[in-house]
């Protein structure tokens, strides 16, 4: 906006002078919207590559995200198989008989001792005891 001062100015201008001052005025008003065109283009260049840059860095924390998520849901698959096989062991130790510990009792029923051999053997068991105590005397 031109003042009331600069207009009276102009108003009182030869034609031959004031048709220049219009162009050096218009071209300069082209100079300085052409500076702010270009700067404009430059700063909207630099945030399209900050936001790119922005969006593949996004991209990529959700891709490890998205690995994470697959490990944890793999290991708490693998968590579970396990448990469940530990509890198919533990079941079957309760019911399989010679798992539990019984097959050594039915071993040693299986093995027959008769009453000659248990008095042998107590009698071998008496005469080392005797024997040791005897030396330490």
């Amino acid at each position: 906006m031109i003042s009331p001062a600069v207009a009276k100015r102009i108003e009182l201008w030869p034609l031959d002078r004031l048709v220049p001052f219009a162009r050096n005025l218009k071209r300069t008003y082209d100079e300085y919207q052409q500076e702010s065109l270009e700067s404009i283009r430059r700063n909207r260049t630099i945030v399209d590559k900050l936001v790119s840059d922005a969006q593949q860095h996004d991209n990529a924390r959700q891709v490890i995200a998205n690995q994470a998520l697959q490990n944890a849901v793999e290991t708490a698959n693998m968590v579970a198989k396990q448990a469940v096989r530990h509890g198919d062991i533990a079941i079957d130790g309760q019911w399989n008989p010679i798992q539990s510990g019984a097959g050594d009792t039915l071993t040693a029923r299986a093995v027959s001792i008769d009453d000659a051999s248990l008095k042998a053997i107590g009698a071998v068991v008496v005469a080392a005891v005797a024997d040791a105590l005897s030396r330490k005397a």
